[in-house]
């Protein structure tokens, strides 16, 4: 059985990056025109491999497959599989019927985070067969044998949804995965265009992305990951990552960007890890994502010294009030602390911020950039604030607007520009909120101190090459906003 695993065009938007769990984060000249490969779907596919199915996996954007084309390379395939998000599946469930057009007998299966919160909803869609819901791995391996044998065994399967003429069904959770060394190693044969990958923050290609952990222990009452990870967090084992390692070299891999939420929280797994990579000498530089509570400089100059050059941050605002609101969990101080040491031992670091946050107005955006100005990152993104189904804002937002649960239709190319029920929780309309995003972007990227420091940290012509195509995308999107 032929199936294909699919990070389909999108209709909209250039970029949509599809590397999370949940099916998508963000797209766009935003983020730079950055470009990640589609890491769920190269799991899955690596998993359904090793159980001796024909496995394709395609980046539409990557490898500049339109939906003409795309319609004709169905055909070859009995299963099609997208990681989809409530970002995505506006589009995801368009470009899924015309699939079925062009194939009748194909069978079509959802993941990520819109089956998983939205799981009706999906299933209402007539382009949609099943739904994985939360963790695909192994429910997507045992949803595809029961599929292949052409019998009902599959029907009560845990973390599947389907349905018929007359109803609904939708399964119980399937158990988390305990042990996430259980998982293969991906292989990256199945996508052989890693080299086609612009990301800016990363310094040497080709780069893999690779997960290390599931789940946050944080509560933010914005985020998925609570909902989504049974609110666990699990992790691999220091010798199975040394292993991913060690297999991403042999391969020619430069560079790894760890997709962790909550990578260094992991102390003693990650000293062990720095400590073996620098022992073994391992070529291989990296990137990751933190909160500001959890590193110390110790770690920090080890993490440095095993290859670690930059880590990304959730400061989401410059407001304590409103990161109090948001269940963040932690203060400035410990922020602007991080952020001093980080730059003390070397390492560059990113800002992850919002617009519209609860209680958001002027006055509170302008508190924030000072506190990205004095915090000073080697770069930053703000986005709109937007209540995501599985999300504690979402779930006390519907209370006041029901509508909110009725048709969240978010389209792909209003992701993180546009406003979705955000003024429902700030002092800012639409145009307000979205004329905010691309004026934060100038506040903080069009300063000529910053530009020169940028420009100070050219090396060769590679280099001028990449900041130049990521300094146009941010630079036309400040002004465009899209």
């Amino acid at each position: 059985m032929n199936i294909l695993l699919l990070s389909p065009p999108s209709i909209s938007a250039a970029n949509v990056i599809r590397d999370g769990p949940y099916g998508c984060w963000c797209q766009g000249k935003r983020v730079a025109g950055a470009q990640v490969p589609p890491y769920p779907l190269l799991l899955m596919g690596s998993l359904l491999e090793q159980q001796g199915y024909s496995v394709r996996v395609i980046d539409a954007h990557a490898q500049d497959i339109d939906l003409k084309k795309l319609s004709e390379i169905i055909k070859e395939f009995r299963v099609v599989v997208i990681n989809s998000s409530v970002m995505t599946f506006y589009e995801d469930e368009i470009i899924l019927k015309l699939l079925k057009q062009a194939n009748r007998n194909l069978v079509t299966i959802v993941t990520g985070a819109q089956p998983t919160f939205m799981s009706e909803a999906t299933l209402g869609s007539e382009s949609v067969d099943f739904i994985v819901r939360r963790e695909p791995e192994f429910v997507l391996r045992d949803l595809i044998k029961g599929i292949a044998a052409q019998n009902s065994d599959w029907e009560s399967l845990k973390g599947i949804g389907y349905k018929d003429a007359q109803r609904f069904y939708i399964n119980d959770f399937y158990p988390l995965i305990t042990n996430l060394d259980e998982l293969p190693f991906v292989n990256w044969d199945l996508l052989p265009v890693t080299k086609r990958y612009f990301n800016p923050i990363v310094k040497r290609k080709p780069y893999v992305v690779d997960l290390t952990s599931r789940g946050c222990y944080a509560n933010c009452n914005f985020c998925m990951s609570p909902s989504f990870y049974g609110n666990k967090i699990r992790t691999r084992s220091a010798e199975n990552i040394l292993e991913g390692f060690r297999r991403h070299i042999k391969a020619g891999f430069k560079e790894v960007y760890l997709r962790d939420e909550m990578f260094t929280s992991f102390k003693e797994r990650n000293y062990l890890i720095c400590e073996t990579m620098l022992k073994e000498k391992m070529d291989l530089t990296w990137i990751c994502s933190s909160r500001a509570d959890t590193v110390d400089k110790s770690m920090l100059k080890l993490m440095k010294k095993a290859g670690c050059h930059t880590i990304k941050f959730g400061v989401e605002s410059g407001v304590q009030k409103i990161l109090d609101s948001m269940n963040k969990g932690i203060t400035l101080q410990e922020i602007e602390e991080t952020f001093k040491l980080c730059k003390e031992v070397g390492i560059r670091t990113h800002a992850h911020l919002m617009v519209g946050n609860p209680g958001e107005n002027w006055d509170t955006l302008k508190q924030t950039i000072r506190f990205v100005k004095k915090i000073s990152p080697t770069t930053a993104t703000f986005g709109m604030f937007t209540p995501y189904p599985g999300t504690k804002i979402f779930e006390e937002i519907s209370k006041k607007y029901p509508q909110i649960r009725e048709g969240f239709k978010l389209a792909t190319k209003d992701l993180h520009i546009f406003s979705f029920f955000t003024e429902t929780i700030c002092e800012l309309n639409q145009k307000e909120l979205s004329r905010a995003v691309t004026k934060m972007h100038r506040w903080f990227y069009w300063r000529p101190l910053y530009i020169a420091s940028w420009l100070g940290r050219v090396r060769d012509l590679n280099d001028f090459r990449k900041i130049i195509k990521a300094a146009f995308n941010i630079m036309d999107f400040s002004f465009r906003g899209e």
